[in-house]
């Protein structure tokens, strides 16, 4: 990323990112997001983590971090990046899991709450950090990267000992809840496919686990066809993943249906395009 990512680290984000990429990355950039301040923070890094890719034409990382940002911004629960999901170079991972795991200790215990703007900025760099790393061509930029991690969780706060064992059933409710689960659909179908209903059952018996209060079941389609349709198309979706999870044992009071449409895309792709990522249902758990 060079110049424009050592920038970035360096708070200058507005002026560099200001244009267009090859990932439209505009409307997630301008959508009124949650109030929620670590989550509304972590909106705006991933959108800028994500201009920055696309001026490189790093298309697969400016989806994945407009991606985020979207999820951010909506309210929804986005974890740092598994180490799992990048190939690491063996004499960096050592320090890279001492790192996510002191980032993950921090936000476990009340950082995103008492520091929420550090928080997320810990949070995106790590993911920057462990993206450069990957590529492993830019030693500058992992450097930038990793610096602004650094400085960022320095500047994290946490609840005392003392605030995290009163507040144990906060701390415990907060952080049981798993990722959203994210159910694929093919093209003009409501079917679910055997893979897919076998995270239906994983989300099934995670519910068991956790015990949440609501679950929901949010339907989307690819920007394909008609608005009207594809918004009826989304309800289907979720229909029938609900009826699902129902099917299960999941009592009918807990789960809560929506329907999206085209409106809320992974993948930005202008209308009257076909694309498998944005053919979906999330479960997503609230406690």
């Amino acid at each position: 990323m060079n110049q424009v990512k050592f920038y970035i680290m360096n708070g200058l984000t507005a002026v560099l990112v200001a244009g267009c990429g090859t990932v439209d990355t505009k409307g997630v950039g301008d959508m009124q997001t949650t109030r929620d301040a670590f989550k509304s923070a972590l909106h705006k890094e991933y959108v800028a983590l994500a201009d920055a890719e696309n001026k490189e034409s790093d298309i697969d990382d400016a989806e994945f971090f407009i991606a985020k940002a979207k999820e951010s911004g909506l309210g929804l629960d986005v974890a740092p990046q598994a180490m799992s999901e990048r190939t690491i170079p063996l004499y960096a991972k050592k320090s890279m899991a001492k790192a996510r795991a002191e980032l993950v200790r921090k936000l476990w215990n009340g950082a995103d709450e008492l520091t929420p703007l550090a928080a997320a900025r810990a949070q995106a760099m790590f993911d920057c950090w462990l993206q450069e790393q990957e590529e492993n061509n830019q030693p500058d930029d992992i450097r930038a990267c990793r610096k602004a991690f650094t400085s960022a969780l320095f500047d994290m706060k946490v609840h005392s000992k003392k605030s995290v064992m009163t507040k144990k059933r906060r701390v415990r409710a907060k952080t049981s809840m798993p990722p959203s689960y994210i159910i694929y659909f093919g093209f003009d179908s409501a079917d679910i496919t055997n893979i897919e209903m076998i995270k239906i059952k994983q989300a099934y018996a995670d519910f068991r686990l956790r015990k949440p209060s609501k679950v929901f079941v949010a339907g989307h389609t690819d920007t394909s066809g008609n608005k009207t349709y594809n918004l009826g198309l989304s309800r289907y979706r979720a229909a029938e993943v609900s009826n699902r999870l129902m099917e299960l044992g999941v009592p009918r009071g807990a789960v809560k249906r929506s329907r999206h449409g085209e409106v809320a895309p992974v993948v930005e792709t202008g209308d009257g395009k076909p694309e498998g990522k944005n053919r979906r249902v999330s479960i997503t758990f609230i406690r």
